[in-house]
């Protein structure tokens, strides 16, 4: 029992000693960084995904039949009316020719009776002749024009064809897939080549339809990707949305950007109206299983003090959000300065020191100059 008596009397003699050097101990306070609160409009937003395309994406066709003897390469670059791909046209030179020999003939023979009905015309004036002659060689005559229009018409469509045995771009772009390759025959109206236009891109997103009357008043959108981010100009809305989906079309442009077609991007898009709000960074929040809560620095006697406060998060906005503090005792006022960084080991009433910068949080508030000379002092001991 005296024993006993004994431990537990050394045990509280070691643990107030404890406590007396712990106390006497000179602690240096937290460092954090802080900004003040600030009054806001705050809008809720939602990031919809999109996707970068062109405003011409055409699968070439060829319009006659034959065989394929030059082809564009993958990769090309194209101006209007170069041209990207031609087929085999001999035949069409044969054919030409005979079209025109037709049209010479149907000339010819119209020609000849023209002069024959003048011929037959004078002799049934003169009684030389019956009239039923004439009607025959009238009649003949008025079939040689139509012979002629006919003759006409297959050299037309001859030439035509010529023309399109070579196939020009219709548009400025990049020849991104042949769909066709050389020697292949190929018949009219079969895809040869995909031409894609890299100039004057737009982006095509889908956001909700209830987001109309917050987009008919907007100019521009920002855009994120894995290549960087800015904003976009609307250029169309198509308020039309699918019965399933619920969504709505938004065309921008993306000519500003250097983004490759088909990229993958995310544009913000308002869906809500926006509300003055008493915002901090996100960064502030300390997210504990009692709720949400920020730190605010107060000045006083002691110093610069940290105080914990529960809040309510409100709307979320680029990096801000909107908080109403829990507590009607410990209200957030505009230009409260609140811990954005340094908030996580941080209890209320404990001593901060407020840094500039997160290089001066990290550091202690040491500059680089600072730490240059302790570097060359510690040197220099060192040698010596």
């Amino acid at each position: 029992m005296k024993y006993q008596h004994t431990h537990k009397l050394l045990c509280f003699i070691a643990l107030f000693a404890i406590t007396n050097v712990a106390q006497s101990m000179n602690f240096p306070p937290a460092n954090v960084n802080v900004v003040p609160a600030k009054m806001m409009a705050l809008s809720p937003v939602v990031w919809v995904s999109g996707t970068v395309v062109s405003q011409n994406d055409a699968k070439i066709a060829s319009e006659i039949s034959g065989r394929l003897i030059s082809l564009a390469a993958i990769g090309q670059l194209v101006a209007r009316g170069d041209i990207i791909a031609q087929i085999d046209d001999k035949q069409l030179k044969i054919e030409h020719s005979e079209a025109q020999a037709n049209v010479l003939n149907s000339k010819a023979r119209l020609h000849f009776l023209e002069a024959e009905v003048k011929r037959k015309t004078q002799l049934v004036k003169q009684k030389l002749s019956p009239s039923t002659e004439l009607d025959k060689t009238i009649s003949e005559r008025d079939i040689a024009k139509g012979d002629v229009i006919v003759a006409q018409a297959q050299l037309n469509k001859t030439e035509q064809a010529l023309d399109y045995s070579i196939v020009k771009a219709p548009f400025s772009g990049i020849v991104a897939q042949r769909l066709a390759s050389l020697g292949e025959f190929v018949n009219d109206g079969k895809a040869i080549i995909r031409l894609v236009q890299t100039q004057h891109s737009e982006a095509t997103i889908f956001a909700p339809i209830v987001a109309y009357q917050f987009l008919k008043t907007a100019t521009e959108l920002a855009v994120q990707s894995p290549l960087g981010e800015g904003k976009a100009r609307i250029k169309t809305l198509v308020p039309v949305a699918d019965a399933r989906s619920h969504l709505m079309e938004v065309r921008l442009d993306m000519s500003t950007f250097d983004w490759p077609i088909g990229l993958n991007i995310k544009a913000k898009v308002a869906n809500g109206p926006s509300e003055m709000s008493l915002a901090v960074p996100r960064d502030a929040l300390v997210l504990r299983r009692d709720g949400a809560s920020v730190f605010r620095v107060n000045q006083n006697e002691q110093g610069a003090q940290a105080e914990q406060i529960a809040v309510t998060v409100g709307v979320g906005m680029d990096g801000l959000v909107a908080v109403t503090s829990a507590s009607e005792q410990q209200p957030i006022n505009v230009g409260d300065l609140i811990v954005i960084r340094g908030a996580e080991r941080l209890q209320s009433g404990q001593g901060v020191a407020i840094k500039s910068n997160n290089k001066d949080l990290v550091l202690g508030g040491k500059t680089a100059e600072n730490e240059t000379n302790t570097t060359q002092s510690v040197n220099k001991g060192s040698v010596r």
